[in-house]
This record gives structure tokens, sequence and C-alpha cells, in this order.
């Protein structure tokens, strides 16, 4: 019989403790280094980009392993957090979620780690700071920005005899009129001006309007400059019937592609974001437009230098096992010169007033129109409120009916109001 070697009892032990113990290692270390589970919410291209960041992050230092992970699904994030099982770190699409998501407790504060290392938030634009704070607190930290601007055709107006973009509300109307064109029938076959069904609020500082009076603490749809963001959309429909839009919109490309409407002439003039030029420079290089601010109501002129911007955004969850790492990370990614890489890259904006204007844009389609635009007029987000969503999601509702004829505007801005302002008395207590 072969004698067992008295030491063996003990090694198995070993090797089996030792397989337990490396089976319950804290799963948020790696080699020496804190694991920061970043969560964000770009794809492709964008995606492989955030990657080139992160791996330099990581080549950087030898405290900190970033690993990155493509979800862009919020509500997962969402269930995670209330789970207990969050990543260090997320990024949100645009601010819009983040009074609602700050108010339920389940992102954390910057605030102790902005004064802890004297962080400086003052190079941050105005509105893309004011985007990512809710009841005086800083909730995260935007990585770039977008902005509208009035994109016309210049061989259109030239045919119909106008001369350069129009400057007010007033003008915009009277082009779009002109330039709308139809069929011996009636029927659509170029719209003078693309509002965008569901974008009345990108138009409502033009008129200096409101969808919030934060004193009273009322939510103000019936507001006359938001009332009349939502009458120049539906002027349009108006104008031409809902089944005449219907079936014209109907016939719309895909947006980033060449048939996209405005690039092939259905659109005179459209409002879009700073990425839509490299969209034409990529789908229709030959198209001849050029890029405006948006047109202002002449009856309230200081809304010339106002605009409407948002921001996208990352933040540390509720329950993160890092925060501190996170922090780490994400203030090295907020700098300018990573910004300026990403933003670059992905053609945004930059929330940093150093990089907005960056040379480092300058082969970035239209760029210099938009970074011109960023820093000489004020851009605002809309409101920081925890029922954003159901409030812009009871706006699009309602704005459907009023498009359709199905209810007259004023009831439709008198149903916003009723909907939504229970919400707010029981959310703003």
């Amino acid at each position: 019989m072969k004698r067992i070697k008295p030491f063996a009892p003990v090694l198995a032990v070993c090797l089996i403790a030792a397989t337990i113990l490396a089976g319950c290692a804290e799963p948020n270390q790696a080699q020496g280094k804190t694991v920061v589970k970043f969560w964000y919410t770009w794809q492709g291209a964008e995606a492989e980009q955030m990657e080139k960041l992160i791996d330099e992050f990581n080549s950087s230092q030898d405290k900190i392993q970033v690993e990155g992970l493509s979800q862009g699904d919020l509500q997962k994030q969402l269930t995670a957090i209330v789970g207990g099982n969050p990543p260090d770190l997320a990024v949100h699409y645009d601010e819009n979620r983040l009074a609602s998501w700050a108010n339920k407790g389940a992102m954390q504060p910057l605030d102790p780690y902005i004064e802890k290392d004297n962080y400086d938030l003052s190079d941050f634009l105005p509105g893309a700071l004011e985007a990512v704070q809710y009841e005086g607190k800083t909730y995260g930290l935007p990585l770039g920005m977008n902005t509208w601007m009035l994109y016309y055709n210049e061989d259109l107006l030239k045919e119909a005899g106008l001369d350069g973009p129009p400057e007010t509300i007033q003008e915009l109307k009277e082009y779009s009129e002109k330039l709308d064109k139809t069929d011996a029938k009636g029927r659509l076959e170029r719209l003078g001006l693309c509002t965008g069904a569901h974008q009345q609020y990108i138009w409502m500082y033009s008129f200096e309007g409101k969808m919030w009076d934060p004193k009273d603490k009322k939510v103000t749809p019936t507001d006359p400059g938001f009332r009349s963001s939502v009458e120049l959309v539906a002027d349009n429909w108006k104008r031409h019937g809902a089944q005449n839009m219907d079936r014209f919109q109907s016939g719309f490309g895909k947006y980033d592609s060449p048939q996209n409407p405005f690039f092939i002439g259905k659109c005179a003039m459209t409002i879009d974001g700073e990425w839509l030029a490299t969209h034409i420079d990529r789908f229709a290089p030959n198209l001849n437009y050029g890029i405006a601010p948006i047109p202002h109501d002449e009856k309230h002129p200081e809304a010339k230098k106002v605009g409407y911007m948002n921001v996208n955004l990352l933040y540390i969850p509720k329950g993160a096992k890092n925060p501190d790492a996170a922090w780490e990370f994400l203030k090295w990614l907020t700098a300018k010169e990573q910004m300026l890489k990403f933003d670059v890259a992905l053609g945004n904006l930059a929330p940093r007033k150093s990089a907005v204007d960056d040379p480092a844009f300058d082969k970035v389609p239209g760029f210099d129109r938009f970074a011109k635009y960023a820093k000489e007029h004020e851009l605002k987000p809309l409101p920081s409120l925890p029922f954003k969503e159901e409030y812009l999601n009871e706006i699009q509702k309602q704005m459907d009916q009023i498009l359709r004829g199905k209810i007259s505007l004023d009831e439709g801005m008198r149903k916003i109001a009723e909907k939504i302002q229970p919400i707010a008395d029981k959310t703003m207590k």
C-alpha cells in the first residue's frame, strides 16, 4: 500500500482554502488596483473612442483600473442601483432625468469631492453647469453638449428671392410660406421650415418663454412665450392639414443618410444640432447651405442672445463600491485635454469655456459657427425638475392632439397644466 505523505492533507486543505479565498476575493480589486466599473451610453465608433480614453487612463497610473461597458439602457442603470449592484460611474444621454434621480437618491452629490479637491467648476459654461445641478447640489459633470441653430438651403432661398437667413420669427414665417411648395392638388412637395413636431421647447427661448415658475412652483404651459413656441410648430400643420403633413413626412428618408429631407431639398430650412454639418459633409457634400442663429421674436429683442442647449453627464450612482476611484477617473475624463479628444471625435460641442472654440475643432464641419453661437449667446437648458420626464411626455401627448386638430392649442396647454401641476405639488413639497 502506498503511504500517504503526512503533509498531503494539509496541502489539500490549503489548496481548497486558497481556492475559496480566491473565489471570495473583493471583486473590485484586480492586481492591486481598484477597479472602476463604468457604464457608458455610447455605441459603435463612439464607444471605441471612449475605450481609447479608458486605455489611456489605465496606462497613465497604477492604482485604478477602469472597466468600460457600453450600456445604453437607463432603466437597467436604475434597476442596478435599486438592486444594490450599480456601476461605480455611469452616463446619461442628457440631463432630463437628473433631478428625478437625484430626488430619489439614485445619484450621489459630487460636492464633497469638489470641496475636498478644490475642483474648479468656473471653466464650465454656465448653462452646462446648471444642467447638472439640482437644488444647489452638483450631481454630475458634462463631457459634451449640444445646441441647435437654423440650417438653410442657400439655393432654395435665392430661388425664392430671399436674401440671407431670417433673423426674426416674423421673417421666419414669411420665408417659410414663400418656400413651401405644393403640387396642383395642394399636396406638399417641400416645407419651407421643418420645425420638428416635438421641438417646441427649442423655440421657447426665442419668445422669452418659460415652462416653470420657480417662485410659485407652478408649471407654465400657458405662458405666452411657451404658447407661442407651440403655435409656431402648429401653424405649419394648420396651414397644410394633418393628413397632408403626415403623407409628406412619411416619405422622409433616414436621418443619417443621403435621403435626409434637408439634404434633398424637401425641407428648405430646419433646426438641428452641430452634428448635422458632419452628416452633410458625409452624405451631401455638394449641398449649398448656411447656418444661422435661431430667429427670435422681434417683440422680445433680448431673446436674440438666448438659445437652448443640453448636455450628456457622468455621475456616481448611489451604492457605488468605489466612488473615490470613480471620482478620480471622472476628473481626468472631463479635463480639457480628454474632453477635446472625445468631443472632436464625436462632433459634440465642449462644455468648457476654454475648450468650446479650441483650434482642435477647426476641421469639424460647421463648428466655427456653433462655437461662436455658444460663446456669444446665453445657452440655457430646460429647468431642472424631478417630474420633467412626465412634463415633456405630456407636452408631446397634447402636442400630437393639437397638430391633428383634435383639440385647440389653449385646451392642450390647459390639459398639460391640469395633469402636471398635481405631480409638481406632490414632488416639490
